[in-house]
């Protein structure tokens, strides 16, 4: 939920949030989206408290990491499961709503005068308050508030429901409101679209998207730096099991359930299965579908000349199979365009894939996927060892054939990232905690280092899209948490305009 000045937050007392990570509660799932900030945020509101928060209080901080500028904290009643909600229960519910609201009441407005926010089923989860029970409390209060409120600045008020049952309840709840009753009622269509100067809605709304857009705009340079959610963005999701069992069924016997499965995988019976494995997966992405995605993101970085740079930990060469010039390129985690001898006998004893991925087709069996011809197994030409991709996943990982990629990086920072007269922005696609030390890190050293002159935009999904407070704080760092090809599409329309 995304363009609103503020979410509901159902809180316990304590108001620091759920500890238990698995636990499915709103409050959970609100601080793991908005990042740890958050609880730093709450942390620091209790302290100054001295007590909790009572049932019907609330507390307000900013939204952080979420789409949403601010959080209002409020804690509900909570009954034993199966039973009526006393009189006094009844109230706190109501006083909850009615606390929100004034707490939103004394927040500013976006720069077109909304003022907009979402309010959860306080109580009806773990606290157990009976869900039709509580949306009518919802409603009469939410009422009974915009009656004593004639002159406030909120300009709509979202019910947000959790479940179909939920939605059905408030639905039927709203449309049986009084036709008196001052504000409430059914929305055709979403508050944001009802205001008569809204300009047509973009998919992402976020104040770091605006941000992103400016500094794209404006930057003399460019470094895409992409990691594993990007080519995930596209479809080639490694963490997909409906991914796997559609193009792998004859891998599934062996334990494999997804493509990243197979890293560290030591289980294969035999070289005719994990060659049989390699090249069906091989031959799965060199046919990958062009991309609408890569193709407008290449076409954008074409605009920059020289003063563009892709560096990807991803190895599957989608940027160079969707139009990139390898002179734009480097991947130092490897690439799947090259195999290489399994114990580096020698530098040389590397192989480029391509024409064995194509021999080896024919020889797949349809069924089992496994490599039916025994000579088609890829073995060194100098040792007669077993080979491999060459990928770094293992002492073993031959750089050599990399080389001229992380020349032309090391050169591409020295000649345009730490020019005095250059802005760069680093545009980070997708790159999470598998493997910081390769982007991540070095993208975050870097935008602390050149005083300034660099800026780091990072999209992803969940809570690793956080970038660091210090740098965020400095004005150097930003982050778009959501669909990446739905921010790309945003980001670039904008930067182009």
């Amino acid at each position: 939920m995304s363009g609103i000045t503020a979410i509901t937050n159902a809180a316990n007392g304590l108001g620091l949030g759920c500890f238990q990570p698995s636990h499915r509660c709103i409050d959970n799932v609100i601080h793991s989206w908005a990042g740890p900030r958050l609880r730093d945020a709450c942390y620091r509101i209790m302290e100054s408290r001295g007590r909790e928060i009572e049932p019907g209080e609330a507390i307000v901080t900013e939204g952080y990491c979420l789409p949403a500028e601010h959080v209002v904290h409020t804690v509900g009643p909570q009954l034993q499961r199966g039973s009526s909600p006393a009189e006094k229960q009844t109230e706190e519910l109501a006083q909850c709503y009615r606390s929100v609201l004034d707490a939103v009441e004394a927040l500013p407005a976006t720069p077109d005068g909304r003022k907009i926010v979402a309010l959860c089923g306080i109580s009806t989860g773990l606290f157990a308050f009976p869900a039709r029970d509580a949306a009518t409390v919802a409603v009469r209060a939410v009422a009974d508030w915009l009656e004593h409120h004639q002159d406030a600045s909120i300009t709509d008020i979202i019910f947000n429901t959790f479940t179909d049952a939920d939605h059905a309840i408030y639905k039927d709840i709203l449309a049986s409101s009084p036709p008196q009753t001052p504000g409430i009622g059914l929305s055709p269509t979403p508050p944001i679209a009802n205001h008569p100067h809204a300009p047509p809605l973009p998919l992402i709304q976020c104040d770091s998207l605006d941000r992103a857009r400016q500094w794209l705009r404006t930057a003399d340079a460019v470094i895409v730096s992409a990691g594993a959610g990007l080519s995930a963005s596209d479809g080639l999701d490694y963490t997909s099991a409906g991914l796997f069992a559609k193009h792998f069924p004859g891998f599934l016997k062996y334990g494999l359930r997804t493509l990243y499965s197979v890293f560290g995988f030591t289980g294969w019976p035999n070289e005719q299965v994990r060659w049989g494995y390699y090249f069906t997966h091989l031959g799965m992405v060199s046919s990958w579908p062009e991309s609408r995605m890569y193709g407008a993101l290449i076409s954008w970085l074409d605009k920059f000349g020289d003063d563009a740079h892709v560096r990807t930990s991803n190895a599957d060469g989608l940027f160079v199979a969707n139009g990139l010039s390898p002179q734009k390129l480097s991947t130092p985690q490897g690439s799947y365009s090259v195999f290489q001898c399994l114990a580096d006998c020698r530098p040389d004893a590397t192989v480029l894939s391509e024409p064995l991925v194509a021999a080896a087709q024919s020889s797949l069996d349809p069924e089992s996927q496994i490599l039916t011809d025994p000579g088609r197994v890829p073995l060194c030409r100098f040792c007669g060892g077993k080979m491999n991709i060459c990928v770094r996943a293992g002492h073993w990982f031959n750089e050599g054939p990399f080389q001229d990629g992380e020349t032309r990086w090391k050169q591409f920072r020295r000649n345009v990232v730490h020019r005095e007269d250059k802005t760069t922005v680093i545009l980070e696609l997708g790159v999470g905690m598998s493997t910081p030390g390769v982007l991540r890190w070095p993208n975050e050293d870097l935008t602390m280092r050149c005083r300034g002159r660099v800026k780091l935009v990072r999209v992803g999904m969940g809570p690793e899209t956080a970038v660091p407070w210090d740098l965020e704080d400095a004005g150097l760092a930003t982050s778009i948490d959501g669909d990446i090809s739905t921010a790309l599409r945003e980001l670039l329309r904008e930067s182009e305009s």
